[in-house]
């Protein structure tokens, strides 16, 4: 992908930022030591990571400031969103082929306790209620089912034990 690098002087020396388009909904550079070392896209379906990213921030309503700062408590990290500062003079700005990978699953795989089967976060809801094509149960549908689409096939043979239908709903992952 295409990013557009800015370097700038500062009074604490040199400062690398690189940006987004400003179309760049539901994505972040995240910075590691002031250095941009990941790009976050919540709206990657290829991703495990971002996928998890886009399930923690729908299921918690948190927002990306606090998975990272609950990722630099957990495992010591200067993790922050920018490095530019208020004072700076631009000395350089040109478009680059970049690969900033997604934020390793490592550091988040513990949210995964958020993900929830339809069948016992609303076990109230027939399979064919109309509640499950709009609002809160399409949300639930669409989560999961893109979560589940993500994986390998053996995490997806995990996660089927794991998240075991009921009679209902026996023909979900087919």
């Amino acid at each position: 992908m295409k990013y557009r690098t800015n370097k700038y002087l500062t009074l604490n020396g040199k400062i690398h930022q690189v940006t987004l388009p400003y179309s760049a909904y539901g994505e972040w550079i995240v910075y590691e030591n002031n250095e941009p070392k990941f790009h976050v896209n919540i709206l990657n379906y290829e991703s495990k990571s971002d996928c998890l990213v886009f399930v923690i921030m729908n299921e918690s309503k948190s927002e990306f400031k606090n998975i990272l700062t609950d990722i630099n408590n957990r495992f010591k990290r200067n993790l922050t969103l920018s490095s530019k500062t208020n004072f700076g003079i631009k000395i350089n700005s040109r478009l680059v082929e970049s690969e900033l990978g997604s934020l390793p699953f490592e550091w988040i795989k513990h949210y995964t306790e958020l993900i929830k089967a339809p069948w016992e976060k609303y076990p109230d809801k027939d399979k064919n209620d109309m509640f499950w094509r709009m609002g809160k149960g399409e949300d639930t549908l669409s989560t999961f089912a893109r979560y589940y689409n993500v994986l390998d096939k053996k995490e997806k043979k995990e996660f089927e034990k794991k998240f075991k239908p009921d009679n209902e709903w026996t023909e979900f992952y087919e």
